[in-house]
């Protein structure tokens, strides 16, 4: 799997990338900062970086094309470390975010259901614990954490079969991070995959049962969790 930079076609920012991830597995991917982590991840997801983009994807052993919409369709689902620019619609309410992007869910016949629609999205609220005064609040109006909570409402929303999570245990407080944790685990018990991207080694050690290691834009390591986390501990040692 290779990226380009979209605007400079020339400059490589993921470089040949190979790797597998099993069912139920939560895979960490690390790297110091530059590594092209979450440019590998937005790409995977709907092709949405990136220029020139070259490989093949697989899905439970079937090539899949995953540009556009594609990638939700195949049960993928990104959780942004941009919430503001890429994450959310900010001028929308909550419960117009938390449905966007799995619509089949609350429609009948092409014709949104409204009172099913606000039902399901105030049982996500409730789950994901959004301290909001009404689902119809404009989701700009919330904390960071509470609009990070409603980012990861609307991706459990699309109930996915992968979920890609990038940087979510870096913002909201602890209390937050302890609810993502859970769910993370829960989810893994459920089956589903998460692609965990992070620079902490700590949330990785924490969460993963396997790890990656880039180093600008290229794999450098995968296997053990502990061995490549002892890899990029190392490789941080010599660039303090």
């Amino acid at each position: 799997w290779t990226v380009h930079h979209p605007l400079y076609p020339e400059k490589i920012v993921d470089d040949n990338i190979s790797f597998k991830v099993h069912k139920g597995e939560v895979v960490g991917f690390s790297g110091l900062q530059g590594a092209g982590r979450t440019e590998l991840a937005m790409s995977i997801f709907g092709k949405s970086y990136g220029s020139a983009i070259s490989g093949e994807l697989y899905i439970k052993g079937e090539k899949v094309d995953l540009k556009d919409r594609a990638a939700i369709q195949h049960g993928l689902a990104y959780v942004t470390e941009d919430r503001k620019t890429n994450g959310l619609i900010l001028d929308e309410s909550i419960r117009f975010n938390t449905t966007l992007a799995r619509l089949n869910k609350v429609c009948d016949n092409g014709i949104i259901n409204t009172d099913l629609e606000v039902q399901l999205a105030e049982q996500m609220t409730k789950e994901m614990g959004t301290k909001t005064p009404s689902n119809e609040q404009r989701i700009g109006n919330l904390s960071g954490g509470n609009q990070q909570k409603a980012l990861l409402g609307k991706w459990m929303f699309t109930e996915p079969d992968i979920l890609i999570l990038d940087e979510v245990l870096s913002v909201g407080d602890a209390k937050f991070r302890k609810k993502c944790e859970n769910r993370i685990q829960s989810m893994f018990d459920k089956g589903v995959t998460v692609i965990f991207v992070s620079h902490s080694t700590s949330q990785v050690l924490r969460m993963c049962n396997k790890g990656i290691l880039l180093e600008q834009g290229r794999l450098i390591a995968q296997g053990d969790v502990e061995d490549v986390v002892s890899v990029y501990e190392a490789k941080m040692s010599e660039n303090e």
